[in-house]
């Protein structure tokens, strides 16, 4: 397994895509951090007092990590379905799947390594976006006044934040690596991914609904937007900060984070096991 698991990392690591998507995700960080700037020099007379102080949250220890983990919990789905998609889904258009399995034949240790080694490099990612983070962060905070330095309390929070953004992707990572083996394509999995975590995304619009109560409320509870919005919300405050007075939205009557917890991990079951049985049902061809 482990041998299987240093192979796919080494495709990985060699293809350039793999690289320019780091690089654009680390500049977008940047970019976000310098958006933060923007908004505490000249929102005065723009913004709410509590908005421009929220934001400037963002610039100072503790407040960076959850700047930082929402950054991993915003746009890192979309950055995952990608790298997802393009992992598996070149298999099969390059052809080299056959091969693949002609000399490691045990199908669903073969799956395994491949979401191990995504997994592993989703967890990666994240370290290096803690890590350019903490000092984007510092520097552009410095600039607004002091950005100080995260205390031991702080940082022993980072492990379970960590595990917590991971949680979060998982859902979408999976989906888009079952829907790439069942089209046998990197785009039918790329685009079922992106429209799926679009879909439920845009389906936070629809939350009015839940205030009806019964039956809408427990429907708009299943959803996996809704249930990642636990993690999501305990990563932002874990770290000092009140993501309603940005977004405008409360959030009020969110799932629990056992239900969370459950409800997530369903549906990652549930990817999983489809995954695994169109993996193994069908023979595989060649190049597509």
């Amino acid at each position: 397994m482990l041998h299987l698991i240093h192979a796919e990392w080494l495709k990985l690591t060699k293809r350039p895509m793999t690289w320019i998507l780091l690089s654009i995700w680390l500049l977008l960080l940047v970019a976000q951090f310098l958006q933060f700037l923007v908004i505490s020099m000249i929102g005065q007379g723009i913004l709410h007092p509590a908005q421009i102080e929220e934001t400037t949250k963002r610039l100072a220890f503790p407040g960076i990590f959850g700047g930082i983990f929402g950054h991993v919990n915003g746009l890192g789905g979309i950055f995952a379905v990608i790298l997802t998609a393009g992992m598996m889904g070149s298999e099969y258009s390059w052809g080299t799947l056959r091969t693949e399995l002609s000399r490691h034949p045990a199908r669903v240790r073969y799956i395994a390594a491949k979401l191990a080694t995504i997994l592993l490099m989703l967890l990666v990612a994240i370290l290096i976006t803690l890590v350019v983070g903490m000092i984007a962060g510092w520097l552009v905070g410095s600039a607004a006044g002091g950005a100080g330095v995260p205390s031991i309390a702080t940082l022993l929070q980072l492990p379970i934040a960590i595990l917590r953004a991971l949680y979060v992707l998982l859902p979408y990572v999976l989906l888009t690596f079952c829907m790439t083996i069942y089209g046998r394509s990197l785009l039918v999995g790329l685009a079922v991914g992106l429209v799926y975590l679009a879909v439920d995304v845009s389906f936070g619009a629809f939350a009015t609904f839940a205030q009806l109560g019964g039956v809408w409320q427990a429907i708009y509870n299943l959803t996996v937007q809704q249930n990642i919005t636990t993690f999501v919300d305990l990563n932002s405050r874990a770290f000092g900060l009140t993501p309603e007075l940005l977004t405008g939205v409360v959030m009020t009557d969110i799932p629990s984070m056992p239900q969370a917890t459950i409800i997530i991990g369903f549906y990652c079951v549930s990817f999983v096991t489809t995954a695994i049985y169109f993996f193994r049902k069908r023979d595989i061809t060649g190049p597509n």
